[in-house]
């Protein structure tokens, strides 16, 4: 199943940013049973999407796979920039991580406390797409129909 997620304002800023975040960290695009390069990585989402940075709106494919290790990737990020808070805007240990942020969202160089709202922005981002995700998904209690063809993909749902 592949979702389009329409990203707009800073969103697609906000994306990129995990993106940087989860391909700076050694291992993200293996496979985690084979360890060979995984076939649908985020690598390709990161390339597209750096084309479509600065627009108001933009739209990112993203496959079963994919969506799960954006979700994760988003949650890194958040976490990365309320340590770049908290250490002064100090480098990251994640390649290319502070550099891409101070680029992106300039305001957190002058001052680190901005980090946090990035963060809280980040995490309403998170939120908007598992929604939308959940949305799309057909829930386990509705009926089947012989017309509807199924999913085998279900979304993880973390409380």
């Amino acid at each position: 199943m592949t979702f389009s997620l329409k990203l707009t304002h800073d969103e697609p800023r906000l994306v990129y940013l995990a993106l940087v975040y989860h391909l700076g960290r050694p291992g993200s695009e293996l496979d985690a049973t084979t360890w060979q390069p995984a076939e649908h990585g985020l690598r390709e989402v990161k390339v597209a999407l750096g084309r479509d940075i600065e627009r108001d709106e933009t739209v990112v494919e993203l496959d079963e796979t994919q969506y799960r290790k954006l979700l994760s990737a988003i949650y890194g990020c958040v976490n990365e920039l309320r340590v770049y808070h908290m250490r002064n805007g100090a480098e990251s240990t994640v390649s290319r991580f502070t550099a891409t942020a101070e680029s992106l969202f300039p305001e957190i160089k002058v001052e680190s406390d901005e980090a946090l709202a990035v963060s809280e922005a980040m995490m309403m981002l998170h939120r908007r797409i598992e929604r939308a995700v959940a949305n799309t998904v057909p829930s386990a209690n509705e009926p089947d129909s012989a017309s509807v063809t199924r999913s085998r993909w279900r979304i993880p749902f973390r409380r």
